[in-house]
């Protein structure tokens, strides 16, 4: 499955859902950028599968739920039922040391599996009593049918087999950095288009290199594609707003 800045890629590598700073779904045609529909907010993208978008409700308590979404329209589907968390997680719109998310993609629907986490977040040095004491973990799977009216069920922690993917915890420990062997180099500078721009994460998406960018003068978060090769532009979608500038203080 195709991965893409802050959201989710068709099998065909056509259409996109990338979500904004505020969880608010944006689906996007990945030929021209344009603006399929947008619905929100406090979404994660996890999956665009069998005409559906698979996603979770970020909420501040600790619950999981589930919401599908029309991949043509973006109409609501269906909701489910708060799945409870430990007290202590915390649900995140992207990958972070709290929380991180994979999802599986079958011919009857998906499965989600998460880890939640949580470590010693004082000042001082802690003792090694207090330091074990403070770091927990926990993990868990759901699968979402599609074939039908969507259904929910919770697997069984045997059936999650989390503990082998949970290595992918120790990953979380480096985060938000990452990485991924499909990211072609760097185009070389006299290519770029904007070189005041910072790249906050980038992937590869049939032929053209996805990047989310950082506006620095502005404060602007942007998604673009563009050649791997050569670093030719083919659009650009703003994400998150810029902030506006503040007109200068006059002396009285």
């Amino acid at each position: 499955m195709a991965r893409i800045p802050r959201g989710v890629v068709d099998a065909h590598g056509r259409q996109a859902v990338v979500h904004d700073h505020e969880g608010a779904l944006i689906a996007l045609d990945l030929e021209n950028g344009a603006l399929l529909w947008s619905h929100g907010p406090s979404l994660r993208p996890c999956a665009l599968h069998a005409g559906s978008v698979v996603a979770l409700r970020i909420n501040p308590s600790p619950t999981l739920m589930v919401v599908v979404l029309d991949a043509a329209t973006g109409e609501d589907r269906w909701t489910s039922e708060p799945v409870d968390l430990p007290p202590w997680a915390r649900c995140t719109l992207d990958d972070t040391r709290d929380f991180t998310l994979r999802t599986e993609e079958s011919d009857d629907g998906v499965v989600l599996r998460w880890v939640a986490r949580t470590w010693y977040r004082g000042g001082a040095a802690p003792s090694a009593g207090v330091l074990e004491e403070s770091r927990r973990t926990a993990h868990g799977a759901l699968k979402v049918g599609l074939t039908g009216p969507p259904l929910l069920e919770v697997l069984p922690a045997a059936e999650a087999e989390a503990e082998a993917w949970a290595g992918a915890g120790a990953e979380a420990e480096e985060l938000p950095e990452k990485a991924d062997a499909d990211v072609p180099p760097p185009v070389p500078p006299a290519a770029s288009s904007d070189q005041q721009s910072a790249v906050l994460d980038q992937s590869l998406v049939g032929d053209k290199r996805m990047e989310l960018l950082l506006r620095p003068d502005s404060g602007a978060v942007v998604l673009r594609a563009a050649d791997p090769r050569t670093g030719t532009l083919a659009w650009e979608v703003e994400l998150d707003r810029a902030t506006p500038r503040r007109a200068p203080r006059l002396r009285p």
